[in-house]
């Protein structure tokens, strides 16, 4: 992965949406984090545990996406998973939606997502759970 210009700016949609151990105790999705000040960013930040450092945020990683893309505007996050899918490829992209879910038809996203598809790369939808549970998703690549 390469390293981008993009700025976070005032997005804090990771300190939000994600589910991570934070200092030994669990931030759950859909709850920000205790640390994080918007529009300023994370209270922090220089000092922030390694789950915060290693999270590459897709936006910030795919240099095809413009600033429309950016998680707080798009309210699409958009994460990388590990580890095998359902039919047993090798990682894959996750497109969260945090707003809205009529977001599903914004144009872009369903161009991107069915490009994805069409070239192989395994893609999943989530969608935006109760706080503090995980969201649910589904794998898209094996619908009929």
């Amino acid at each position: 992965m390469t390293q981008s210009p993009k700025s976070c700016g005032a997005c804090s949609a990771c300190c939000k949406e994600l589910t991570f151990e934070l200092f030994g105790a669990l931030k759950p999705g859909g709850i920000m984090c205790e640390h994080a000040k918007p529009p300023h960013g994370c209270s922090i930040y220089h000092n922030r545990p390694h789950i915060c450092r290693a999270y590459h945020c897709g936006w910030h990683h795919l240099p095809s996406l413009g600033e429309e893309w950016r998680p707080d505007v798009s309210e699409v996050l958009i994460t990388f998973r590990n580890g095998p899918t359902p039919d047993g490829k090798k990682d894959g992209i996750d497109f969260m939606l945090t707003g809205d879910r009529a977001r599903i038809t914004w144009l872009p996203l369903v161009r991107y997502i069915a490009t994805l598809i069409v070239d192989g790369d395994p893609v999943y939808l989530s969608l935006p759970g109760e706080p503090g549970h995980q969201s649910p998703w589904v794998y898209l690549n094996n619908i009929p």
